[in-house]
C-alpha cells in the first residue's frame, strides 16, 4: 500500500507531507485547490514524463517521494533480483524523483533506476483510472486492452505480437527481393553480356605490361638495326673503320717504342685500345643480332593492344586492371544469381511465419471469446448497481480488416441504456455519466486482473450524483476492503464512506499561492453526510458485499 507521499517544491506545493491510511482513502477540495497537481506529482513519481514546468517557481529543484509497505513476496522478490530491496525494511520500498531543468533523476531504496524501469516498478504498485480513462473506453482499442487485460491475456498478446513483427519482417524483405527483382534481372543481363564479352578477349595477369615492351621493341627495330650497322661499320667494316687505322697506329707506336722506350707506354695504351675497341665491336654485333625483325608479330601485337585497350574504355577501367576487373564482375553475378534462387527460400519463411502468427492470432481471438461473455455480464450487473437499472451491455468481436500486433480481432462495446432501444456502440450512445458508470463498472470487473495492492480514483465520478454518486461511495468503500483504494471526488456522498479523508485546500496571500494538504477527522464539516453514509451503511453494506462477492462467484 502507499503509506507516505512526500512533495517538494511541486506547482503550488511547497511542502506536503501525507500519510495514507489502507482501506479507502478520499482527497476532496474546491475547484482549482490543486488535486490535479497531488495527481500529477504522484505521476511523476512513478515514472510520468518529468518536466521542468513542474518545478515551483523561484525553487531550483523539485522532488517526490513515496513510501510503499506491505509488499506481496511476488514484488519483495523482484526487488531482491533487481538488487533493489531494502535488507533493514523488507517489505517496503521507498521511491524518490528528483526535477531539475537540466533532467530528472529516480532512486528506489536508495538506488539509482532508469525511468524505464520505474516505470516497470510502478505498474506493480498502483493502478491509477481518471477522468481520461473514460473518454479513452470511447475508442476500440482501449475497448480491446481492457478485455485482454480483464481475461489475462498478457502472455497470448506477447506470442501474437512477436509472430506479427517476425511475419512482417520477412513480408519486407520478401517485397524488397520482390521490388528489386526487375532491376536484379537486368543488372544479371547486363553482367552476362560483360563477361561474354570480357571472355571472347580473355585478358590475362601482366599480359598487357609484357606486350607493351614486345611493341617497343619491334616498333623501334628498324631504326635500332640501321644505326646499329652504320656503327659496325664505322667500327670494323668499312674501308676507313676504327679497328683498322688502330692497328696501324698500333704498329707505329710499336716502331717507335724499338727506336726510344719513352713510346713504350703510347704504344701499350693503343694496344688496350685495341682490345676494348675488338669488345665492343662483338658486342654491338651481338646485340644486333638478337634484334627481332618481325612486322607480322607487330601487327599482331599491335592488334591485342588495341583490344585490350577498346575494352578498358568500355569498361572505364585500365588495360592492365581488366584481369581483376574481369573476376570482379564474376562474383557480381554468382552473388546475384544466388540470390536470386533465395527468393523461393524466401517465399517459404514468409508463408511459415505468416501460418505461424495465424495460430497465434486465433488462439488469442478464443480467448477473447470466451473473455468477452464474462466481461459483458460483470459490467451489466455492476451498472444496473449504478442506477442504470435496464441497461443491457454486450461485448462484440468480428474478425479486423488487417493483421496486427494484437491479433486479428476489431473489439467493440455496445450498451443499450433503455428498455425499447437496441445496442449500439459505446461510444454512440453513452453520455457522460453512463460513461463514468461503464467505465467504473469495468475497473471493478478488471481489479482482481490487474492485482496491484493500490488502485486511484481521479474523479471518475463526473456526471453523476445522488444515489447513485451514494452507490459508488459503497462500492469504493467495499472495494477498499480487499486493497488500498485512493479517490478524489467533489461529491460528499463518494466521500462519505471513506476510512480516511484528506482535504485539499489552496491559500493565498501577497507573496504567494500554496495548496496543503490536511487528514480530517471521521468527524468533520461534513457531519450531516458522515451521519447519512453512516445510514447507508448500515441498510447497504451486506448488499455490497454480497454484489462483490457475486462477482467474483460468477467470474469464477
Amino acid at each position: 500500500m502507499l503509506e507516505q507521499l512526500t512533495i517538494d517544491q511541486i506547482a503550488i506545493i511547497a511542502h506536503s507531507d501525507i500519510h495514507f491510511r489502507p482501506g479507502y482513502n478520499v482527497l476532496t477540495g474546491e475547484t482549482g485547490a490543486g488535486k490535479s497537481i497531488l495527481i500529477d506529482a504522484l505521476g511523476l513519481v512513478l515514472g510520468g514524463r518529468a518536466d521542468a514546468g513542474h518545478i515551483r517557481h523561484g525553487a531550483e529543484r523539485a522532488t517526490v517521494s513515496a513510501t510503499f509497505t506491505r509488499l506481496s513476496p511476488a514484488i519483495c522478490q523482484t526487488l531482491t533480483e533487481d538488487a533493489l530491496d531494502d535488507p533493514d525494511n523488507p517489505g517496503q520500498i521507498h521511491i524518490r524523483r528528483s526535477l531539475r531543468d537540466s533532467g530528472s533523476k529516480a532512486w528506489a531504496n536508495d538506488h539509482s533506476i532508469t525511468g524505464a524501469k520505474l516505470k516497470t516498478l510502478a505498474a506493480t504498485l498502483v493502478n491509477i483510472h481518471g477522468q481520461h480513462s473514460n473518454q479513452a473506453l470511447l475508442k476500440n482499442d482501449e475497448q480491446r486492452r481492457r478485455l485482454d487485460r480483464y481475461g489475462g491475456h498478457h502472455d497470448q498478446l506477447a506470442a501474437c505480437a512477436e509472430a506479427y513483427r517476425h511475419w512482417q519482417a520477412l513480408e519486407k524483405q520478401q517485397q524488397d527481393w520482390q521490388q528489386n527483382r526487375a532491376a536484379q534481372e537486368e543488372r544479371l543481363a547486363l553482367l552476362a553480356y560483360q563477361l561474354e564479352e570480357i571472355e571472347h578477349i580473355a585478358p590475362q595477369p601482366d599480359e598487357f605490361g609484357t606486350l607493351a615492351g614486345r611493341q617497343s621493341l619491334l616498333a623501334a627495330a628498324d631504326e635500332i638495326l640501321g644505326k646499329g650497322g652504320q656503327l659496325s661499320a664505322q667500327l670494323s667494316e668499312s674501308d676507313h673503320n676504327l679497328q683498322t687505322a688502330l692497328r696501324q697506329a698500333l704498329r707505329e707506336a710499336n716502331h717507335l717504342a724499338t727506336t726510344s722506350h719513352t713510346f713504350q707506354e703510347t704504344a701499350e695504351l693503343l694496344e688496350q685500345a685495341v682490345v676494348y675497341l675488338d669488345e665492343a665491336s662483338d658486342a654491338l654485333s651481338k646485340q644486333l643480332n638478337k634484334i627481332e625483325h618481325d612486322p607480322e608479330a607487330l601487327a599482331a601485337i599491335e592488334e591485342r593492344m588495341s583490344a585490350l585497350h577498346s575494352l578498358a574504355r568500355k569498361h572505364h577501367c585500365d588495360p592492365a586492371d581488366l584481369p581483376a576487373h574481369w573476376q570482379k564482375l564474376a562474383d557480381e553475378h554468382a552473388a546475384l544469381a544466388a540470390e536470386n534462387e533465395d527468393g523461393s527460400q524466401l517465399a517459404a519463411a514468409c508463408h511459415a511465419a505468416e501460418t505461424a502468427y495465424r495460430e497465434c492470432a486465433a488462439a488469442l481471438s478464443a480467448a477473447r471469446q470466451q473473455a468477452a461473455p464474462k466481461l459483458a455480464h460483470e459490467v451489466e450487473h455492476w451498472i444496473r448497481q449504478l442506477g442504470m437499472n435496464k441497461a443491457t451491455f454486450s461485448i462484440d468481436i468480428v474478425p479486423a480488416a488487417r493483421p496486427a500486433t494484437h491479433g486479428t480481432d476489431d473489439i467493440t462495446y455496445t450498451l443499450c441504456a433503455n428498455p425499447g432501444q437496441t445496442l449500439q456502440p459505446l461510444a454512440k450512445v453513452a453520455s457522460g455519466g453512463e460513461l463514468s458508470r461503464v467505465s467504473l463498472a469495468i475497473e471493478v470487473a478488471c481489479l482482481d486482473e490487474a492485482p496491484t495492492p493500490t488502485v486511484i480514483f481521479d474523479e471518475i465520478d463526473s456526471g453523476i450524483g445522488g444515489e447513485v454518486a451514494d452507490t459508488i461511495g459503497r462500492l469504493l468503500h467495499t472495494l477498499g476492503q480487499s486493497r488500498q483504494v485512493l479517490c478524489i471526488t467533489p461529491l460528499p456522498q463518494v466521500a462519505a464512506y471513506a476510512d480516511a479523508h484528506y482535504r485539499i485546500e489552496k491559500t493565498s496571500d501577497d507573496k504567494e499561492t500554496q495548496t496543503r494538504v490536511t487528514a480530517r477527522g471521521r468527524r468533520s464539516a461534513h457531519h450531516r453526510n458522515r451521519a447519512y453514509a453512516g445510514q447507508c451503511r448500515q441498510r447497504h453494506q451486506p448488499r455490497a458485499r454480497a454484489q462483490h462477492a457475486g462477482a467474483q462467484k460468477r467470474r469464477n
